[in-house]
């Protein structure tokens, strides 16, 4: 299916699946988020929605995915989101919670938030008003830096060790906790921070080419792991000093010289 095909195909899935949630009296608010409401969908997006139940109703997501649409696969994943796979792949997220919860939407991060596009049901406006506070607030990838580092140097530590006991399928797999780190640090060195919750969304298109040869070094197949990590040791310490991010000299020069660290 050509691309223009296909997102039309998904734009008009998502103006199905708004009106059944919008009739659906058994939920009292629903909002839609991800890149539909954006603005940023493509052919290949996912749909994403909250549908908040109304006092006393009781509804399952996967029931009500499988009663509105083809389902081929429903999954609970890793973070707890609902999600059917469908025809051609196309994703589609649902969470089902209590209208308790509806607070929390102030919360969400902040990230091209159109309230009109956003709200599919509102019987009390509560939801409009929870969105509008969202829409004043602005992420702050400059706060998040140092808490950033202080991740990737854990998984860079934790990878190195693994690789130094021997266990290189998972070392290559910390390797990807280490590289989406690097992801965040670089967006945050050359400001290129538009899709900042999603790192490796776009990169291509909005990374410099120097930054993406860096990440590019970074990566490997289970034959090349000294050499990636010995490259991610380096770009870490380059980004922190960039970044001006405090970074304890010690530990510092504990990874310049962690080749030694793989010694018998």
């Amino acid at each position: 299916m050509r691309p223009e095909a296909r997102l039309a195909g998904l734009l008009a899935l998502d103006r199905q699946l708004r009106a059944a949630l919008g009739a659906d009296p058994r939920f009292s608010h629903v909002v839609a988020y991800g890149s539909v409401p954006q603005g940023r969908a493509d052919a290949w997006s996912d749909l994403e929605y909250w549908a908040f139940l109304a006092p006393g109703a009781a509804v399952s997501a996967e029931g009500w995915l499988r009663a509105h649409l083809p389902v081929q696969h429903f999954v609970v994943n890793e973070f707890g989101t609902p999600t059917a796979i469908l025809p051609s792949l196309r994703r589609v997220e649902l969470h089902v919670e209590a209208v308790t919860r509806l607070p929390e939407v102030e919360t969400w991060t902040p990230q091209q938030v159109h309230p009109a596009r956003m709200l599919v049901r509102d019987t009390d406006g509560q939801l409009a008003g929870h969105l509008a506070v969202l829409a004043t607030r602005r992420a702050d990838p400059a706060g998040e830096g140092p808490l950033l580092l202080d991740r990737l140097l854990n998984w860079l530590a934790f990878g190195l060790n693994v690789l130094a006991r021997g266990e290189r399928v998972r070392a290559h797999e910390l390797l990807g906790w280490v590289q989406g780190g690097l992801l965040r640090l670089a967006r945050l060195h050359e400001g290129a921070t538009g899709h900042w919750p999603n790192a490796s969304r776009a990169a291509e298109q909005e990374l410099s080419a120097a930054a993406l040869g860096r990440y590019a070094s970074v990566t490997a197949d289970l034959a090349g792991l000294e050499q990636a990590y010995t490259h991610a040791v380096a770009w870490t310490l380059q980004l922190a000093e960039d970044l001006g991010l405090p970074l304890s000299v010690a530990l510092a020069a504990e990874l310049r010289a962690w080749p030694d660290h793989m010694a018998p």
